[in-house]
């Protein structure tokens, strides 16, 4: 495999693949992020009705 971006975002696609294709990692979007409270409100509420329904 030949990395050609050798600039910090090239470094941090790589990462990023690495995670969603390897250990389950979900990339979040811009549209998600509540800036705010900075946290990824999608997730958060996800994660909460997954694991604590009532």
């Amino acid at each position: 495999m030949v990395f050609t971006n050798t600039r910090e975002n090239g470094f941090e696609t790589l990462i990023v693949n690495w995670l969603v294709e390897h250990n389950g990692y979900e990339e979040g979007s811009n549209a998600d992020y509540n800036k705010e409270y900075a946290i990824d409100e999608t997730r958060l509420f996800r994660f909460l009705q997954d694991t604590q329904p009532s």
